[in-house]
């Protein structure tokens, strides 16, 4: 599959999809942070539930652009909270924010209702697509993700890559010629944009300290 070909492909599942999952290897690179740290803000920006998953230690050179603000350190965040009770005894609900909170009254039928007659459990994961950056198979998965591949069984997974060969999901979109992931999914970004400004200057610093990392403040080959 061309470059080109693959690229759209990943476009039409972004523009199909609204739950995405972002991650990264297990060890990476300043580039592949920042990759990922602009393109899920930007992706929430265009519409999208993006979260982005990172459970190793951030680097000094990117703690300017506040990554405990985007990145999680599990992927607990991704699944559903169940609230079950017998069908018998709820005649209808609805829920209310209230200040921070979001409040939810069931109304009984022909009963009463306590903290004895509701479950809770976790639910499956709510992802629908994962983009991948720089991630070679599921082996190099960041530790927060490898014992969680039903999500990988479940969801669209699209593998960003420099040109290394990969081994993880259905989508390969390689771009040798890149001088950085954070150029590529720049790229990315500006042709989901279409003609709003949704790049903003947080978004642009990012991808903008991805490839001067990268690229050794512009010096290297």
């Amino acid at each position: 599959m061309s470059n080109g070909s693959a690229k759209q492909k990943v476009i039409q599942s972004i523009k199909d999809v609204t739950n995405i999952l972002v991650t990264v290897s297990s060890s990476p690179s300043v580039d592949e942070l920042s990759a990922a740290l602009g393109l899920t803000i930007f992706l929430n920006k265009l519409g999208k539930h993006a979260t982005a998953v990172f459970s190793g230690d951030i680097p000094p050179a990117i703690t300017f652009l506040n990554p405990d603000k985007t990145f999680e350190q599990t992927a607990d965040s991704l699944r559903d909270f169940i609230i079950a009770l017998d069908k018998e005894k709820a005649d209808h609900l609805r829920y209310k924010v209230v200040d921070d909170a979001v409040k939810i009254f069931i109304t009984p039928y022909r009963t009463t209702i306590n903290q004895k007659d509701l479950d809770f459990s976790q639910g499956d994961y709510n992802v629908e697509m994962v983009l991948a950056i720089g991630v070679k198979d599921e082996a190099d998965l960041d530790h927060a993700l490898e014992s969680h591949g039903r999500i990988l069984h479940d969801a669209v997974v699209a593998s960003v890559s420099l040109g290394e060969s990969t081994q993880l999901g259905s989508l390969e979109w390689s771009n040798p010629r890149a001088s950085s992931y954070s150029e590529v999914l720049c790229r990315l970004a500006n042709e989901l944009r279409g003609e709003s400004r949704l790049i903003d200057e947080q978004i642009a610093t990012a991808f903008l300290t991805g490839i001067v990392a990268a690229t050794d403040r512009f010096s290297n080959a």
